[in-house]
């Protein structure tokens, strides 16, 4: 066993530190293929625009020696020790990613660079610390010299609203929430974009959003593939599949976990008080199960959409804990909604459901409603969030100067990576409800499964994805709980 062990550790220590040589940006694949545990590890390289990293890193400074910070090779991270399991349980496949970084040679000259900067989607803390550091990155330490802000997101960009960073920028805007670029939902013409992009000689693209916004860059992309456009994600729900987690996550999460504060403190203070909070998430239950689990002792259930939810049950389980303890406090996202009762929000009717019930049925009780709403993500990023951004900001830069395009940076175990775009559009990150994270859950709620052992049709449950390969072995459990499911298109 120890010896099986030490071998174990010894081969995940050897793939972690894989490293490749680059040729003008093309990966020489040296790897041989690892012994026992791992068939093949593939180390995804992300696309970079053709030329010499023949430039000395103006980064490389008098107050930085570039010993401990500079990549001249791609080292790689590890998305998965065990990404998928194939039919034998000695041949696992892993995929790796280049990690993020400062090259010690780039190929763009700062003199010739122009860049651009836009956000789009909806709002999530840390979106001006990430716009203030692509700016600082970019003038302070590579200095370009033009560096556009876009206004309104994509609908901007389309339109030419272009507006020079340095008259933009204000003092401290780190601290501030929501974005002094503005923004906008939807789509536009990839067309449209790059024509507004080549008007103003735009040869680096950095853009900052959600799930809709990765699938607008990817389009830019196939339109102007000689542009260097690099993507930020950010989402308040932290769906985003593959990474760690989005920024912005930790400090929505403390802002929710005020909310259950809230209702916790109003239910105990009245005669079978029952606290209801209901939080973002439309398609992952990330932010209801974070918040609760910041609350230890004071949730007694949490709903999300990945583990769906039988009404009868419910009211049960809370008639139980207000019998028992006086009071319970309930969290649910609002992705929850019982098929039975679709474009309904979540939250206003279950409130309205449950003092129907207990009115009738259960001996009444008093309701707190809580619902933070956009309140947990118009805020400023709290000092873990506005680190990240800033890392986030930097290796993005890093990664256009090196000539990386069409591709993400983001967190994965731990590292800044550099991921391909084909890797996070069509897909999404859910919570895994088979995993350790909502095990934790149960454990800290102490609610029961509320559809197992039940005759309600699947159908009627707020169940619709599940993880990739759950039914057939091992799956990568993210550090915020998450797996990653795949979009097919419907035929």
């Amino acid at each position: 066993m120890l010896v099986l062990f030490l071998v174990s550790f010894s081969i995940i220590f050897i793939v972690n530190g894989l490293i490749f040589s680059p040729q003008n940006c093309v990966r020489q694949n040296r790897l041989q293929k690892a012994s026992y545990i791992f068939e093949e590890l593939e180390v995804v390289e992300a696309r970079c625009i053709e030329s010499e990293l023949s430039l000395s890193n103006p980064v490389v400074g008098p107050y930085t020696d570039g010993r401990h910070v500079i990549i001249s090779e791609i080292e790689v991270d590890t998305a998965s020790l065990v990404e998928k399991k194939e039919e034998s349980c000695h041949q696992q496949k892993c995929v790796a990613y280049p990690r993020a970084g400062p090259w010690e040679k780039i190929s763009l000259d700062p003199t010739e660079c122009t860049a651009a900067i836009v956000t789009c989607g909806g709002l999530c803390p840390g979106l001006n610390t990430v716009v203030q550091e692509l700016y600082r990155t970019l003038y302070e330490q590579y200095g370009v010299k033009r560096v556009y802000g876009i206004k309104g997101g994509y609908g901007g960009l389309a339109d030419e609203d272009f507006e020079p960073m340095e008259k933009i920028l204000n003092p401290s805007l780190y601290r501030q929430g929501g974005t002094i670029l503005g923004t906008s939902r939807g789509q536009c013409s990839a067309e449209e974009m790059v024509k507004s992009l080549t008007n103003k000689k735009i040869n680096a693209l950095f853009v900052v959003g959600g799930d809709g916004t990765l699938r607008g860059a990817k389009t830019i992309c196939t339109a102007a593939p000689e542009l260097r456009l690099i993507a930020v994600p950010k989402t308040i729900d932290n769906d985003i599949p593959i990474i760690d987690k989005s920024f912005g996550f930790d400090t929505a999460v403390e802002a929710a976990r005020n909310a259950i504060h809230t209702a916790s403190v109003e239910a105990q203070a009245f005669p079978r008080g029952l606290g209801l909070v209901r939080l973002m998430g439309r398609d992952a239950g990330f932010l209801a199960v974070h918040a609760t689990l910041a609350c230890p002792g004071d949730v007694d259930a949490c709903l999300i959409k990945e583990s769906g939810f039988d009404l009868d049950q419910l009211i049960h389980y809370l008639e139980h804990k207000l019998n028992t303890k006086g009071s319970a406090v309930l969290v649910v996202a609002e992705g929850i909604g019982n098929k039975l009762q679709p474009n309904v929000d979540i939250g206003p009717w279950l409130a309205d459901t449950l003092k129907k019930r207990f009115a009738l049925e259960n001996g009444g009780f008093t309701l707190k409603y809580v619902d933070p709403g956009y309140a947990v993500r118009a805020i400023g990023p709290n000092a873990a969030d506005t680190i990240l951004c800033s890392r986030l900001a930097a290796n993005a830069v890093h990664a256009a100067m090196a000539g990386y395009t069409d591709c993400a940076i983001a967190t994965l175990n731990a590292q800044y990576a550099i991921i391909p775009l084909d890797h996070l559009v069509s897909r999404a990150s859910i919570l895994a409800v088979n995993g350790h994270l909502w095990a934790e859950l149960i454990r800290s709620t102490g609610q029961p499964d509320f559809h197992l052992n039940h005759n309600t049709p699947q159908d009627e449950l707020a169940i619709d994805l599940m993880c990739d390969d759950q039914d057939n072995g091992p799956f990568r459990e993210s550090p915020s709980g998450g797996c990653v499911v795949t979009y097919h298109d419907e035929a």
